[in-house]
């Protein structure tokens, strides 16, 4: 397959359309593909935890236990995962990245953990969970961008190849050109003249019409078909 420009000069109007028609379709491709992108779900890498310690220093690089709240008020186990990295907010809260999570049963979730604690040799810690949020593998604007930019990308290769590589294609487009140019397109007078034929043809026609139906409305309240 040759990328070279095939013809150059011949044909240039109708090549020139031609490409801006198609790059039209693929933009409005790659803005749709820019939609479909930003409501795609992306699986997560980590989880940030927005807690409250209650007790001892918040570990990095540990092995946690994640409890739930239980049918009698107080906390069970239920999944562990490993602490990441920790950001502190005031002395006691701050943002806890947490990483493989594992789960006693397949149907629990990180939306049910609202305790965290860790028994280390170091000491217990012993915190609540106010917020959580899955953090993407890739920012979803990336992810965006991405699918867009290889949209257009593909666009702008297939555009090219199409209006200025391909010998079957720009043949046909530069035979396309050279028979346009053998129409014989009608002066700015006569289109004119042509339009206003048209508009007062419309307007009589209408006319006609507007009457006619007058007549025949009128004719069969007359008669008492039609109610008055």
């Amino acid at each position: 397959m040759s990328f070279g420009i095939y013809k150059p000069g011949q044909g240039y109007w109708v090549r020139t359309m031609s490409a801006v028609f198609a790059g039209v379709l693929f933009l409005v491709g790659a803005a749709w593909a820019w939609d479909q992108a930003g409501s795609a779900p992306i699986p997560p890498r980590a989880y940030d935890f927005s807690i409250t310690v209650q007790a001892g220093t918040v570990p990095e690089q540990t092995l946690i236990t994640l409890e739930r709240m239980s049918v009698d008020g107080g906390f069970e186990s239920f999944g562990s995962a490993m602490t990441e990295t920790y950001a502190a907010v005031t002395p006691t809260t701050g943002k806890l990245l947490i990483k493989g999570m594992e789960f006693q049963s397949e149907d629990s979730s990180y939306a049910e953990i609202t305790r965290i604690r860790s028994d280390s040799p170091s000491g217990t810690f012993i915190a609540t969970v106010s917020g959580r949020a899955p953090v993407p593998i890739i920012p979803k604007l990336y992810l965006q961008a991405g699918v867009a930019g290889a949209v257009i990308l593909i666009g702008a290769i297939v555009v090219f190849w199409f209006a200025g590589s391909s010998r079957r294609t720009v043949d046909f487009l530069v035979a396309t050109d050279g028979e346009m140019k053998k129409v014989n397109w009608s002066t700015k007078k006569e289109i004119i003249g042509s339009t206003q034929v048209v508009i007062v043809a419309a307007v009589l026609i209408s006319l006609i019409l507007f009457l006619i139906d007058l007549g025949f409305s009128n004719f069969f309240r007359f008669i008492h078909v039609l109610e008055s």
